[in-house]
């Protein structure tokens, strides 16, 4: 155990502290006020304030754990051991700046509460953050910073024992629309004939006869071939299904078609689901409660995950929403543009509610890529697509983290408009889970 002095336990420096310490170190530790029994404690101990005691070990600590407000902050950027830091240190301490008050600054979105920049879709612009600013938004930047604090404390201390964290590859899907032709009313399958009609798109007209035919699958209808991925690879995905009503941001199957049942009940008896709230959902808890009863109902499962559509988010109220819909996991947390860390960390942590300072129950999952974002963001080839993603996975498995991907399944098809990509897809799988 590690005995950590300070001059006030706050809700944040707790928070930051079991991060840090109990999750992504495995090492336990206990906060003192008292300069008395910090001096006579003959283990591992940590000075964490203002000044120095004597020889201890000592971090200089920021004014941000101790303040219970939320405001423009200076950052005040540094380096040590290859990565950027933040809250760098003048004065003379064991580390150059301090880990605990910078990777809360990062996890907790707390730049997301000061400033609106959005993009078209009401999201965080991630190139207006602190991450993009200093090009550290493809490094797990809080990762390094519990190992630097691991350094440190095996510097001091050979007694201390750390385990090792084991990396993780987690797939994801995201269905928003299951079926291209089929499981379709009839007034959506009308209206994309006078559509297809009327632009003269003949291959369209063309594949949508064969497939209601039955003479060859429907192009986003991979499940099939999912699954057998994931038998081969031995990996277990999470599923998120889109059960809103339809709109011109929300075009998945209607949920109360038998054949989009099915497909919900033969994927939830065989893997892990949740709820990916529709495209308005993030700022109406209503439809979330809708959309989370519908997905219960058909799937005959209680569902505690969700996946906001589009990655809609707004601090804190979207997840205060969810929570009160009783989900338990969200993963949401990531940048639908580029490829990276929205949050600067590569493992799960629980949502800190910035205005009402106060630890959550809702365990937060950040994913680093999403096969949307390589093609119709960042428009590269399968081949590029290919490397970035081993890049981002040697990164995420340098600290040993998780990796979270997203798919979807219209894009790992055959007939994908993302032509080569179903098999440079089963190559990224094969690489990310080792």
């Amino acid at each position: 155990m590690i005995l950590i002095y300070t001059f006030k336990v706050t809700p944040r420096l707790q928070y930051i502290a079991d991060l840090l310490l109990r999750e992504l170190l495995e090492i336990d530790f206990e906060f003192t006020t008292s300069v008395d029994r910090f001096y006579q404690y003959q283990g591992p101990k940590l000075n964490y304030s203002k000044d120095r005691l004597g020889s201890e070990l000592f971090i200089s600590a920021h004014s941000l754990l101790f303040e219970n407000d939320i405001k423009i902050q200076r950052t005040e950027y540094g380096e040590h051991n290859g990565t950027v830091t933040l809250f760098a240190v003048k004065k003379e301490a064991d580390l150059p700046y301090d880990p605990f008050a910078a990777a809360f600054f990062l996890v907790t979105r707390y730049e997301e509460y000061l400033t609106i920049k959005e993009d078209k879709h009401g999201r965080f612009r991630i190139e207006k953050g602190v991450a993009y600013f200093k090009g550290f938004h493809q490094k797990p930047v809080v990762n390094h910073y519990a190992i630097h604090l691991k350094e440190l404390f095996q510097s001091r201390f050979s007694e201390l024992t750390f385990s090792s964290k084991e990396y993780q590859f987690i797939l994801t899907y995201d269905i928003d629309q299951a079926f291209k032709y089929k499981e379709l009313p009839w007034y959506r399958s009308i209206g994309g004939l006078i559509k297809a009609y009327l632009r003269r798109d003949w291959n369209y007209l063309e594949e949508r006869k064969k497939v209601l035919s039955g003479e060859v699958r429907d192009p986003y209808d991979t499940f099939d071939e999912q699954n057998r991925i994931s038998l081969n690879h031995r990996i277990y995905p999470i599923y998120f299904f889109l059960m809103a009503n339809y709109s011109i941001m929300d075009k998945n199957n209607p949920w109360n078609i038998k054949g989009m049942q099915a497909t919900i009940r033969n994927i939830s008896d065989r893997f892990l689901i949740g709820i990916h709230p529709s495209f308005n959902s993030f700022k109406k808890p209503m439809k979330i409660e809708t959309e989370i009863a519908r997905l219960n109902a058909v799937s005959g499962k209680q569902i505690v995950r969700s996946r906001q559509h589009f990655l809609r988010l707004e601090f804190p109220y979207t997840y205060r929403n969810l929570i009160e819909q009783g989900i338990q996991e969200d993963y949401t947390m990531g940048n639908p543009n580029i490829i990276g860390f929205r949050a600067s960390i590569a493992s799960p942590f629980y949502f800190y509610d910035l205005i009402r300072d106060d630890t959550t129950a809702l365990r937060v999952f950040p994913f680093a890529a999403m096969d949307s974002t390589l093609h119709y963001y960042l428009k590269v080839t399968p081949e590029s697509a290919l490397e970035e993603l081993k890049l981002i996975t040697d990164e995420i498995k340098k600290v040993q983290g998780t990796f979270i991907y997203i798919a979807h399944n219209d894009l790992i098809s055959k007939k994908s408009i993302w032509r080569g990509w179903n098999n440079c897809f089963e190559e990224f799988i094969e690489y990310a889970k080792e």
